[in-house]
């Protein structure tokens, strides 16, 4: 049975996190709607999220709730869960001290500031989890090739397409480098411009085939 893949979304801010989880939701992935750091890593337990929506802003959480913080999600993220895209959501990250400090806990972090406003945010997060590359494209939450409109409804190929528009590599264990390896073959069956490439160590990233 197909399962769509995760996004973890902490957002202390009630009425943000709603929407943060609707726009997961509109993109036919699951969401995993946390408030709180603490309840962040409780979420993350046996889960394999390909983003994560994190504001860096914890204020509103209550004082009971402060043992677990943001920098401990980021780094549990950056070790335990190294394929999960990290798109850190906040006013402090026009500040160098700010993004050195996430850089310090998860070196591929991705940054979007709230100075630009709810609507930036929704147009960075759909061109992760909508976007295109090469004749593919994520709808509904599979990967679809467009001249065909065959899909594929499987969480590796996902992953990689929206490492791809991160401009970031997986790192795969040996069932998902088998995956990564079907999907190869069905990318070939489908004719596509878009190809599976092993960069050594385990890694594999999307290419596209110049005509």
């Amino acid at each position: 049975m197909w399962a769509p893949p995760e996004v973890l979304v902490l957002e202390d801010d009630g009425e943000q996190l709603r929407t943060l989880r609707e726009l997961v939701e509109r993109a036919h992935l699951e969401p995993l709607a946390t408030s709180t750091p603490r309840q962040a890593m409780a979420r993350l337990e046996g889960r394999r999220p390909i983003l994560a929506i994190i504001d860096l802003d914890m204020s509103r959480v209550p004082a009971s709730e402060r043992r677990v913080g943001v920098d401990d999600v980021l780094r549990r993220l950056h070790h335990r869960h190294v394929n999960c895209i990290p798109l850190v959501y906040s006013a402090g990250v026009e500040s160098i001290d700010d993004q050195a400090r996430v850089y310090l806990l998860h070196p591929h972090a991705l940054f979007q500031s709230k100075r630009h406003g709810e609507e930036r945010l929704l147009e960075r997060v759909n061109g992760l989890l909508g976007g295109r590359v090469g004749d593919l494209a994520l709808q509904d939450g599979v990967v679809v090739h467009l001249p065909s409109g065959e899909p594929m409804p499987h969480r590796v190929a996902v992953s990689l397409v929206t490492a791809k528009r991160a401009n970031r590599p997986l790192l795969l264990s040996e069932s998902d480098a088998r995956a990564a390896r079907r999907f190869q073959r069905w990318l070939q069956a489908c004719d596509s411009s878009v190809l599976v490439r092993a960069l050594g160590n385990r890694h594999y990233q999307l290419a596209v085939r110049e005509d």
